[in-house]
């Protein structure tokens, strides 16, 4: 994510998905384990990029009130594409050996890059801090162009009508253009940028200067310390974490007694997940899109990024039951039905997905001009807190049992959810407090 920042969103993905494609080829040839080891690790860090940058692509490509929805969109894609693939894991790797399924993984992957490189144009511009409702000098100084009213706030400017594409200072599109590996020049600073802590430099004794030869660009560790960023980090942490944990447990208990599933059965549980893709789309996507122009219009028409949290509340609903009644009929099979686990692994899988969309779209509505380092934390951070959650199921299970385990899950999911409440309530001083430490002079 620093270099696409740095460098441009096409690039790195070209260049990412290159090294996919060169991974699984040495997965093919791999005649140890310590190389097929290191081979796998090459696969995961060139796909990891894609959990950030495909989300930070599609918000700079469609507008503020379809960001759920097209946000959305990506991941019911993803998530038909991936559950299809993993059902088909195993009979597939049977037939064609393993070698065969690397290969067709590289195939797959050799197709990706011909169809990025035409179809995906380079996203990353230089956008003026007014393109996310910033600025960085009083409003009532010369030169400014935000106008600021008689307490020199500034003033809040409705455009209701799209303008007009400005052909005077900027070429039109064409398909040359669009097949550029990058725009402009590299900005390394920007990549330091993402990672450094901010650090405030003065001399004892003096006052604090808000210049930009004081202050050491923040980013991605002063944004994880925001009320609201943690939050929403900690939410998706723990309901992928959750998902995990069932994910490693739903097999050995269908495959026992009293269900008896056989092996190559039991990954068509997830079939589900596809039902909950097409479900969460109009609900988590569109509804959400549609619930933030409705209250912006009851507000005159300006966007609160809290609408954004109320679509939260059906899924943490949904996923507290249905990870307790997990809990439940793991702990005593005998007196449940085997769709209990097809239920759950769906259900709360839709949690996750809800968990991911609302703390997605909340922050960058909140931050808009710092969807990098935010998508860095959820997509990124988030895999921290579900290993933490996931590592030790195995023993959590054995001392507690699966009721008490999947009880606890429960517990979590509707405390982190109930924090959405002062979260959603307060949420506005939050964001005027902490967005004074989100701001930089360029993007």
């Amino acid at each position: 994510m620093p270099l696409a920042i740095a460098v441009g969103r096409r690039v790195v993905l070209l260049i990412c998905t290159l090294i996919l494609v060169m991974g699984t080829v040495l997965c093919i040839t791999a005649e140890s384990y310590e190389w097929h080891l290191g081979a796998r690790m090459l696969i995961g860090f060139s796909a990891g990029q894609s959990e950030a940058l495909v989300p930070m692509i599609t918000q700079e490509v469609f507008f503020l009130h379809e960001r759920a929805k097209y946000l959305m969109v990506q991941q019911t894609v993803q998530v038909i594409l991936t559950t299809i693939w993993t059902l088909f894991a195993s009979p597939i790797a049977g037939a064609i050996t393993p070698q065969g399924w690397y290969g067709l993984g590289a195939g797959l992957a050799g197709l990706q890059f011909f169809v990025a490189l035409f179809l995906l144009p380079e996203t990353k511009y230089d956008r003026d801090l007014s393109a996310y409702q910033e600025f960085t000098r009083n409003p009532n100084q010369p030169g400014n162009d935000i106008e600021a009213s008689d307490s020199g706030k500034p003033t809040v400017v409705l455009c209701k009508h799209r303008p007009a594409l400005d052909s005077v200072h900027y070429q039109p599109r064409t398909w040359k253009s669009d097949m550029r590996l990058w725009i402009g020049k590299p900005e390394w600073y920007k990549a330091a940028d993402v990672l450094k802590v901010y650090y405030s430099i003065r001399a004892p004794g003096t006052r604090r200067q808000n210049t930009a030869n004081v202050n050491i660009p923040q980013q991605t560790f002063e944004l994880f310390f925001f009320p609201n960023v943690f939050w929403a980090l900690c939410l998706n942490g723990l309901t992928l974490g959750v998902n995990v944990a069932m994910g490693t447990t739903y097999g050995t208990i269908l495959t026992a007694a009293p269900y008896n599933w056989p092996d190559t059965s039991a990954s068509y549980v997830n079939c589900g997940q596809i039902v909950v893709a097409l479900i969460a789309l109009p609900l988590l996507g569109t509804g959400s899109d549609r619930l933030i122009r409705r209250y912006a219009e009851r507000n005159g028409g300006v966007h609160e990024p809290e609408t954004r949290i109320i679509p939260l509340v059906l899924p943490i609903i949904v996923g507290t039951f249905t990870i307790i009644l997990y809990g439940q009929g793991a702990a005593h099979p005998d007196k449940y039905h085997w769709f209990v686990y097809v239920w759950a692994m769906s259900a709360y899988y839709f949690a996750f997905v809800g968990a991911n969309i609302v703390a997605i779209t909340y922050l960058l509505d909140s931050y808009p001009a710092r969807a990098g380092p935010l998508l860095v934390i959820i997509c990124a951070f988030r895999g921290f807190i579900s290993f933490g959650t996931s590592y030790g199921t195995t023993p959590f299970v054995q001392s507690h049992g699966y009721d008490g385990a999947f009880g606890i899950f429960g517990a979590l999911t509707a405390a982190f959810g109930l924090l959405g409440l002062p979260i959603y309530i307060w949420g506005k001083r939050i964001r005027q407090f902490t967005g004074r430490f989100a701001k930089s002079k360029t993007v």
